[in-house]
This record gives C-alpha cells, structure tokens and sequence, in this order.
C-alpha cells in the first residue's frame, strides 16, 4: 500500500509538472483569475486545527491535497474586446486512512467573461500613483460557477443536525462579479504591488441543496492584492467575508499565499505556503472553521491579459 502511494504521487507530480511546461504561453494573470482558482498540490495535512461542533480537533490526517484548474483561454483582437475562459476546476484530498480514500471531491466548474475598461477619473488624477510605477489597466469579470460533491446522500444524518460527511448531497451554483487591476509586469519588476482584485459572488437557489439554505453563504465578498519582492517572490493575501439568511452567522476568511519562483522566466512552477483562517472550503466540511499552514507545489501564470 506504502508503494502504491508513492507510485500515485509521482505520477501526479509528473502530469503537474507537463501542464507547467505547457502552461508558459498562459496570457492570463492572476488578477483576472483569482489566485484561489491556481492549480496546485499541498503535501500532507499541514500545521494547525479545526474547530468542529465537538469542539477543537486535530487537522484531518491527509496524504496530499490537490486543486487542478487548467485555464482554457479564447481571446480575440480589438474589434472584438473580450475573453473567455473555462475552467474544470476540481479539489481532491487523500485521507490517510485504510485504503487512502477521496471523499467527496469539490467539483468546481467555471466559466468567465472578461474585457478592459477605463476609468477617465483615475486615469486624470492618478489615484494610484503614490504607490504604483506605472498607471493600472482595469478589467471587469463575470463568472458562473458550480459546485458540487457528487453524492446524493441526506445532507444531515437521520434524525440530527449534524453533517454526513460521508455521502451527504452538496450542491450549489454562484455568479461573480469582480474588478480588478494590473499595474506591472511580474517577471521584470523587482518590488511592488503588482495587482489587485475585488470581487462580489452572488448564491442562486438553482441546483441548491435544500438544506444549506440556512447553513451556506449567500453572498460573500473579497479582496486580493498580489505583492512582489525580488522578483521571485509574491505574496497574495485574500480577505473574505460571507453573509447568509435566517440563523447564518457572518464568517470571515483569510487566504494568504507565499510564493517563490525559482525560475520566473522559465517556468510557471512555484513553490509556497498557504496560510489559512476560516470556514473549511472543502464542500461539505464548510461547518468547520479552520486555521492552518500548508506547503506544496503550485503554477503561477504569468503575462497580461491584453488584446492581441
């Protein structure tokens, strides 16, 4: 069994590491697509703990945990001055238990829309330039997205009002509307705030599980800035907060990212930290508040969004 997890594991390490190879003509910079949404593996189950309704518990012991998020981007020339791109988003963890199981993976498909726009008042006055070199290029998104787990169990266990984690039914689809900006590029710089991004999503009832409407965000709102020092480290802090209906309590999240590209202009591979504080985003697991530091492998695109 030993074997066969470390056979699973070099072959994920190799097909991560031919979509980073392939990955280099990305046209896509992560203040377009939020740094969340990087493909990336998380070795073991990290430092830290969960506080559950039993109260305060040790981290699920996992062997990896991974999030594969290819970018298919179609973009067009200035006559037509929009983007698209799809993503078939999916967040896997491997327990470490008998037989190493994936429970409930996070199927997380999405599709976005988005263009440039201007903002003549910035660009008279020059908001930014206390703190940006150059003048920001502004992008509005617009995204649909799904997730689900892929069970069809009872949401709850029978007669109680505690979760079933092991075939309960998670289900919901979302809009997201965010503006963000790129002041920089991030291979030649060398110190700086590099992008920004503020986003709004939006729950619909379409595709609900019915019994999360008192339990899952409605609407959640976040904040994201990438910031560069020495070139090959970025640091890209995520500040969230999510508002519900009826019993649900405000919930807050931080989602802090520490990267270092050994090879900037060479490859998309990264090493990093993630820092997090907040409602597990593992579908199901969303009841548990979680504050933990993991280390692992990530891409990192790089260049600007801008019309052929």
């Amino acid at each position: 069994m030993y074997f066969k997890k470390i056979k699973f594991l070099k072959s994920l390490i190799f097909i991560f590491c031919f979509t980073a190879s392939n990955a280099q003509n990305l046209t896509v910079n992560s203040s377009i697509v939020s740094c969340t949404d990087n493909t990336y593996v998380t070795f073991g189950q990290g430092l830290g703990n969960q506080v559950t309704e039993y109260g305060l518990k040790r981290l699920n012991p996992l062997i990896f945990e991974a999030q594969l998020a290819p970018l298919f981007v179609l973009q067009f020339n200035k006559k037509v001055p929009f983007g698209f791109i799809l993503s078939p988003k999916i967040l896997v963890r491997m327990f470490n238990e008998p037989s190493s199981p994936v429970r409930t993976p996070s199927y997380m498909p999405f599709f976005m829309i988005y263009h440039r726009v201007k903002f003549p008042f910035l660009n008279r006055y020059n908001a930014f330039k206390l703190f940006l070199k150059q003048k920001p290029v502004f992008y509005m998104s617009y995204k649909y997205g799904h997730h689900s787990n892929g069970q069809f169990g009872q949401y709850f266990l029978p007669n109680s009002r505690n979760v079933n984690f092991v075939d309960g039914n998670f289900s919901t689809d979302y809009n997201e509307i965010a503006t963000s900006f790129i002041s920089k590029d991030t291979i030649n710089d060398n110190l700086g705030l590099l992008s920004g991004r503020f986003s709004f999503e939006f729950q619909l009832s379409v595709n609900r599980e019915d019994s999360m409407f008192n339990s899952y965000y409605f609407q959640k709102f976040a904040l994201e800035a990438r910031l560069l020092i020495l070139k090959k480290i970025t640091i890209v802090p995520v500040v969230s907060i999510m508002f519900g209906k009826n019993g649900f309590k405000t919930k807050y999240a931080l989602d802090t990212y520490i990267i270092f590209q050994p090879f900037p202009k060479k490859s998309d591979l990264a090493l990093f930290s993630k820092i997090y504080i907040g409602p597990d985003y593992y579908n199901l697991r969303y009841v548990n508040n979680t504050r933990f530091i993991s280390f692992g492998i990530l891409l990192e695109p790089k260049g600007l969004a801008i019309y052929k």
